[in-house]
């Protein structure tokens, strides 16, 4: 499991975001990854880590 977060909701989907676009397809496959963050940035974090093959866990702060 990888958890993410942070105090500031922006950063952390940006953060989010460049990680996505770091990792190969299906690079993440069978990890379960957990967002902490605002749940306006969802479907932004989600959209960035899908081609991963993460398992997404998002919790609203």
């Amino acid at each position: 499991m990888l958890i993410l977060g942070g105090a500031d909701s922006k950063q952390t989907t940006l953060f989010v975001t460049n990680l996505g676009k770091q990792l190969k397809a299906d690079a993440m496959k069978g990890i379960v990854v957990m967002v902490v963050n605002d749940i306006s940035e969802q479907t932004v974090d989600a959209t960035a880590l899908k081609p991963s093959g993460a398992a997404l866990r998002f919790v609203a702060m």
